[in-house]
């Protein structure tokens, strides 16, 4: 009924539709519509209501909102399907239940906060309200090693997004954050989901610190919002779709072979390339010249005039500089 009522005011821009429409059309009473838009108000939604007149639509929240997604993508595949939460332990684990379901290839799962977020290597990632908590659900038709690279394609579509829409000068620091003059903004998650051979499917979690204050933040590492950034909170909705518009772009790019597209776009908005860096595996301390990655998205670092290629796994990159 919620978004019956909101499809009747978008149907009419800048018009105003009675109380009495609105109560036919939905076969409820006319105390049942006024409830119903009470509801949308306090969520968020500005309805101007007038006596006689009845009601219009004049702006949609900045808040996460499952109707203002549905309504603003144009994509073919990802988000075709959204299920929006006011709160999950996790959107990565709650997709992995719906794959049981059989759910659909482009499912999108978000949540206005997350009770027990995670990033790489189990580590905790804080999802207070006001941020992007979200997963999308892939089954692409790609190798297990094409399929390993689109935690990189997420974060090239997710730079170009923030890029687009805000120009903001965001960059990738290897392998899965969004960061901003060395501050981490976003994080991506990867996981594949069952045996490839079997299930072929991959779930992406994006974590987006968003319109947050820096005290909602962690104290123990470098961070910051987008909010803080460009001054003012941003529109959450308009963010999605830009983010889901610009990956499903990429994924198709890279269904058709363009791994070489890619790794080009990735090292465009790579931090730290041909800066010294340190990286460390299994205990041990790598040091050299960040050179990029190849095009199976190893990270390469230069030392001692050779080059040595890292995966993702157990490895932290950090820099003594600043710049990552």
């Amino acid at each position: 009924m919620r978004k019956e009522i909101l499809n009747l005011l978008a149907s009419r821009p800048g018009e105003f539709i009675s109380g009495e429409a609105i109560s036919r059309h939905l076969n409820i009473t006319r105390a049942g519509v006024w409830k119903q838009i009470q509801s949308l108000k306090e969520s968020g939604f500005e309805i101007e209501s007038q006596t006689k007149s009845g009601y219009r639509l004049l702006k949609t929240p900045l808040s996460i909102e499952e109707w203002v997604l549905e309504q603003g993508l144009n994509t073919k595949t990802l988000g075709r399907k959204i299920k929006c939460f006011e709160e999950l332990t996790s959107t990565n684990n709650y997709a992995k239940e719906l794959l049981h379901q059989g759910d659909a290839d482009g499912t999108v799962i978000l949540a206005k906060r997350q009770t027990a977020g995670r990033g790489r290597m189990q580590r905790a990632f804080a999802s207070p309200a006001g941020g992007i908590w979200m997963t999308v659900v892939l089954k692409p038709r790609l190798s297990l090693t094409d399929a390993s690279k689109l935690t990189l394609s997420t974060g090239v579509a997710l730079a170009q997004a923030c890029r687009r829409l805000y120009g903001l000068e965001v960059q990738i620091k290897w392998p899965n954050d969004l960061v901003y003059q060395g501050e981490k903004i976003a994080g991506i998650l990867g996981e594949v989901v069952g045996e490839w051979n079997a299930v072929q499917t991959m779930i992406l979690g994006v974590g987006i610190n968003a319109n947050l204050e820096r005290k909602d933040l962690p104290s123990d590492f470098s961070a910051t919002t987008l909010k803080e950034l460009l001054g003012q909170p941003i529109d959450l909705n308009k963010l999605v779709i830009a983010f889901l518009e610009e990956l499903e772009t990429e994924v198709d790019s890279l269904e058709k072979g363009d791994s070489e597209g890619l790794r080009s776009r990735w090292m465009s908005y790579a931090a730290g390339i041909g800066k010294k860096v340190q990286i460390e595996r299994a205990g041990e301390l790598y040091t050299g010249i960040l050179k990029g990655i190849s095009v199976n998205g190893e990270l390469i670092l230069e030392e001692n005039n050779q080059e040595r290629l890292f995966t993702s796994g157990d490895v932290k990159l950090r820099s003594t500089e600043g710049y990552i």
